[in-house]
């Protein structure tokens, strides 16, 4: 086993630096230093570019929390997030400001809030299975593979309509 990991290691080693001699219809190899020098200028752009926007997010939520803990705690904390409307005009709400649109701070208090309940869902109102049915009825089922198709089947078909509403959408 030492050997052949030792032998798979040389391999890729020898095809790394084959690369380097190579050469593609045009003439050039296919792999060079001034290739790696740019992509990793590449990466440390983007690893910088990437950083400096979770800092700015940092800074946003640190904000947030700052403006949480310094309110006075009565019972109804204030709550903010930021809105943004983009090119089809849809308003778009979240608890960090959009890197490219335009964000507006919005403060809402929790007591002008109404939550409603999350209401029951049964998909057919004719069965009236208790949860231990349920139960029992899922493990009884769980690998058959006639059962399995079918769910992959329907997931397919669900998928397919989702595409179909969201074309419609669009248009």
């Amino acid at each position: 086993m030492k050997r052949f990991c030792y032998l798979a290691v040389m391999l890729l080693l020898t095809s790394i630096v084959l690369l380097f001699y190579i050469k593609k219809p045009d003439g050039q190899p296919y792999l060079s230093l001034s290739m790696l020098q740019r992509y990793s200028q590449q990466v440390s752009h983007d690893v910088t570019e990437s950083a400096s926007q979770n800092v700015e997010s940092w800074g946003v939520k640190a904000e947030q929390l700052l403006k949480q803990f310094s309110e006075p705690d009565n019972g109804h904390a204030a709550v903010v997030v930021y809105k943004w409307q983009d090119e089809q005009g849809q308003w778009h709400f979240a608890d960090t400001p959009h890197p490219q649109y335009a964000s507006t701070l919005v403060t809402l208090d929790s007591r002008e809030i109404t939550v409603l309940p999350a209401e029951s869902f049964q998909a057919d109102p004719e069965s009236k299975l208790t949860d231990t049915q349920v139960k029992s009825a899922a493990d009884s089922n769980l690998y058959d593979p006639k059962k399995i198709q079918q769910l992959i089947q329907d997931a397919e078909q669900i998928k397919q309509q989702i595409e179909q509403r969201n074309k419609q959408l669009e248009h």
